[in-house]
This record gives C-alpha cells, sequence and structure tokens, in this order.
C-alpha cells in the first residue's frame, strides 16, 4: 500500500491517536485509579456540603420553633377571650363611625404589643 492510499489515510485518522507504547494496562489503571480517587474527593465534599446545609436548616427551624412557643405562651385561650371581649365591648360602646377613626391607631398599637411579645416573654 502506498502512503497515498484512501484506506490507509482513513485507518489512520481513525487509529493514529491510539496508545501503542508499553505499559499501556498499567498507565490506564492508574488513570482510572486517579478519575476515582477525584470522584471520590468531589462525593466527599459534596457530603460535607449537604451536611452543613442540613446544620443550617435545622437551626432555622429551631428558631421558628423558639418563636413560635413564645408566641404561643403569649396567646393563650385567656388573652383570646379578652381580645374578643375588648372588641365587643368597643363595637357597643362606640359608633361605627369612632372606630374607624381609631381603627388603624389601635391595630398599629397590637401590631407592636404581638412583635414585641417573644423579646418581653425571654426576659421572665
Amino acid at each position: 500500500m502506498s502512503s497515498h492510499d484512501p484506506v490507509e489515510r482513513r485507518l489512520s485518522a481513525l487509529f493514529g491517536g491510539l496508545d501503542t507504547r508499553p505499559e499501556f494496562n498499567a498507565r490506564l489503571l492508574d488513570r482510572l485509579q486517579q478519575e476515582v480517587t477525584q470522584e471520590s474527593e468531589r462525593a466527599e465534599q459534596a457530603r460535607q456540603l449537604e451536611q452543613l446545609r442540613h446544620g443550617v436548616a435545622k437551626q432555622e427551624l429551631r428558631s421558628w420553633r423558639h418563636r413560635a412557643q413564645a408566641l404561643g405562651r403569649f396567646v393563650t385561650l385567656e388573652t383570646v377571650g379578652i381580645g374578643v371581649l375588648a372588641v365587643t365591648v368597643a363595637t357597643s360602646a362606640w359608633s361605627v363611625e369612632q372606630i374607624r377613626q381609631f381603627a388603624p391607631a389601635l391595630i398599629t398599637v397590637v401590631g407592636v404589643l404581638l412583635a414585641l411579645a417573644p423579646a418581653i416573654l425571654q426576659r421572665k
């Protein structure tokens, strides 16, 4: 076959880059071992990152539970009853126009009290 033979050129193009040096199997196994080691390291890093995310999520959940417990200690059946009684007294004592006039201020005061309740209860 001459060097200009189309089949030889095609074969050379297809297989020209193959490693035919001695110790091919040893080099291949070394490269595969390196890839396995790198993948194992990436998996370990991903596991550690996921553990960190899990810890942060648990901490946030504890914080929300603490807030809910504080609010639960503040909002009892008695406080709800007092609130209903206050609304009943207010609606029977004042006209609708008077209630509309003072409603924004009253709602603001109640909102501020509810917002401060966990901080106030923590001091106890």
